[in-house]
């Protein structure tokens, strides 16, 4: 994680389903009982940065088992993947999750899920073929397109990106040829 990176600040802030191995004392506002102990099996969502340290924290130096088991995310269940399999282009990423790759990344790097991996790279490649063909109009008949509005975090700063170098790129040819 980038400190100075707000895109990689707001992807760690992501809320995650875990569910609790041991009761914790007086952590019952995580569940909206203030006061209470949050009791072993309890399911909660937490934001990916503290949920994965209490996961790979132990409970003790004896004990192999962390604080918290992560359940899979909404937004990687077979469903959505089986809809990214399908047809990626029509997804909308954006209403899924908002940083979907960076979720993406960190939880097959979490769990090494090379399936996971290889599904999104391939979602990816059939996405950059469409926000290139976006990004190179550059009169902005797109603008109102469904499809832009369908883009994660990630995908707004390729678009953007690739965009900004097409209009570079008009600019040096017709400075060119004068």
């Amino acid at each position: 994680m980038s400190y100075y990176d707000l895109d990689d600040f707001l992807s760690e802030s992501q809320r995650v389903p875990c569910k609790f191995n041991i009761t914790v004392p007086l952590l019952g506002y995580l569940e909206g009982t203030p006061g209470a102990d949050i009791s072993e099996g309890s399911k909660v969502e937490l934001p990916l940065w503290i949920a994965e340290f209490l996961a790979i924290s132990a409970v003790s130096e004896t004990s192999e088992v962390g604080f918290v088991d992560l359940l899979q995310p909404e937004a990687l269940n077979k469903k959505v993947i089986n809809a990214i399999k399908t047809d990626a282009v029509s997804l909308d990423a954006h209403s899924i999750c908002q940083h979907f790759y960076s979720l993406v990344e960190k939880w097959a790097k979490l769990y090494n899920d090379k399936e996971l991996s290889e599904v999104a790279q391939q979602m990816l490649r059939d996405r950059a073929h469409e926000i290139n063909n976006y990004a190179q109009n550059l009169r902005g008949a797109h603008q109102e397109s469904n499809f832009l509005y369908s883009l994660d975090e990630f995908e707004k700063v390729l678009y953007k990106t690739s965009h900004d170098s097409y209009k570079q790129l008009r600019k040096w040819m017709h400075n060119e040829n004068k």
